[in-house]
């Protein structure tokens, strides 16, 4: 009876160990969607080319710099400045995930850290194009959404509640027309220096958009 109960025993410790793992290993997977890491690194299988292929990365980088280059990924490369990374040249222009919570730092690099090889599954749904190209062209530098991004212009969680398509757009390739360069500006009581550049060129595609992608944050 004892040997039974012994083994009911081990088997359910192995059972909820490797749940646990499971559990672990699925919560990193889910904060790499979380934060769009997926939009600009590629992970030998797909993904985005703004940043550089994390296929390997756990083979190279320690547990602790993935940590500091998610948090303050100044760290180690210097904000606009080009870097060769793994043969390709990349801009550099992530931004650093200030507000992320410890629990979630510590499972999402320990998801990253597991990348070690090519043809890694991702499955992940097709984000917006607005937002792609939102991260793409280095927006989140200075704006933050949902949390993720910087604060040295306001954040856009909720522009689409007061903020129509039309004037968005406006904002985009001519933000003089709303503001002031190099003037303070108060918007939803905070105060910010008015540094934002005119995107003159951007495609008329991806202008509308990044546009219809802020026009509908409710």
């Amino acid at each position: 009876m004892k040997k039974l109960i012994f083994i009911a025993f081990l088997y359910f410790a192995i059972v909820l160990f490797y749940s646990g793992s499971c559990f672990a290993a699925s919560s990193g997977r889910v904060l790499f969607k979380k934060y769009y890491c997926i939009d600009c690194h590629e992970l030998g299988y797909g993904g985005g080319a703004v940043g550089p292929d994390l296929s390997r990365i756990g083979k190279t980088k320690s547990l602790s710099w993935i940590k500091a280059q998610i948090l303050h990924p100044g760290s180690h490369f210097i904000l606009g400045t080009k870097k060769k990374i793994n043969g390709k040249i990349y801009l550099v222009r992530m931004p650093g995930f200030k507000t992320i919570s410890s629990g979630d730092l510590n499972k999402l690099a320990e998801y990253i850290k597991t990348f070690s090889q090519k043809s890694i599954k991702l499955n992940y749904k097709k984000v917006p194009a607005g937002l792609k190209f939102f991260r793409e062209d280095n927006c989140i530098a200075c704006h933050r959404i949902d949390g993720m991004g910087r604060n040295v212009g306001p954040d856009l969680s909720h522009i689409g509640r007061n903020k129509s398509l039309s004037w968005i757009e406006t904002q985009i390739i001519n933000p003089k027309v709303h503001f002031s360069y190099g003037m303070p500006a108060t918007i939803n009581g905070h105060t910010y220096l008015v540094i934002m550049p005119a995107l003159k060129n951007i495609p008329a595609a991806q202008l509308k958009a990044i546009a219809k992608y802020l026009e509908s944050l409710k």
